[in-house]
C-alpha cells in the first residue's frame, strides 16, 4: 500500500513539475542533478539555484558555519548587505539567529557574538577569531 501511495505521490509531483516548466529546461535541470546528486551537501547548495544570486558569499557562509565555536549565542553580517544576504545567512547557519551590521563601531556587543565581515579585512578594534578566503570571522572586543 506505501509503495502505491509513494508513486502516485511521485508519479502528481513529475505530472506537476513539468506542466509547470518549460520542456527546454528539463535537460540543464537533469544534467544538474546528475553532476550534484553525490556531491556533499554543502557543494550541492552552492551548485543550486538559490545561491546563484553570490556564490561566493555562499562560500563565505560555508566557512563561517564550519568554523562557528561551541557557545556562540548569535552571529552578525558584516556589512549590511540586500535582504537576500541575510535570508541565506539565517539559512545557512540555523538555528543561530543572524542580524545584519546596523550599529557602530563602538557599541559592545555580548562575548559570545561573532561577527562574520564578508569581503572586509579588519581596521577597527575587533579581535580576529579567523581569517577566510572571502572575508573574516571577528570576536567583539570584551570591555
Amino acid at each position: 500500500m506505501r509503495r502505491a501511495a509513494a508513486g502516485a505521490a511521485a508519479t502528481l509531483l513529475l505530472a506537476l513539475v513539468l506542466a509547470s516548466q518549460s520542456w527546454s529546461e528539463l535537460p540543464p535541470r537533469a544534467r544538474v542533478l546528475a553532476t550534484f546528486a553525490q556531491k556533499e551537501l554543502a557543494v550541492r547548495r552552492l551548485g543550486g539555484s538559490g545561491t546563484a544570486f553570490d556564490r561566493k558569499f555562499f562560500s563565505f557562509l560555508e566557512n563561517v558555519r564550519r568554523r562557528i565555536p561551541d557557545g556562540t549565542a548569535a552571529v552578525v553580517l558584516r556589512p549590511a548587505y540586500r535582504d537576500i544576504h541575510l535570508y541565506l545567512a539565517s539559512y545557512a547557519l540555523a538555528p543561530l539567529p543572524v542580524y545584519v551590521d546596523s550599529f557602530s563601531d563602538h557599541w559592545v556587543l555580548p562575548k559570545d557574538w561573532l561577527i562574520a565581515a564578508y569581503g572586509e579585512d579588519p581596521t577597527y578594534d575587533f579581535g580576529v577569531f579567523a581569517r577566510l578566503p572571502e572575508g573574516v570571522l571577528l570576536a567583539p572586543p570584551q570591555r
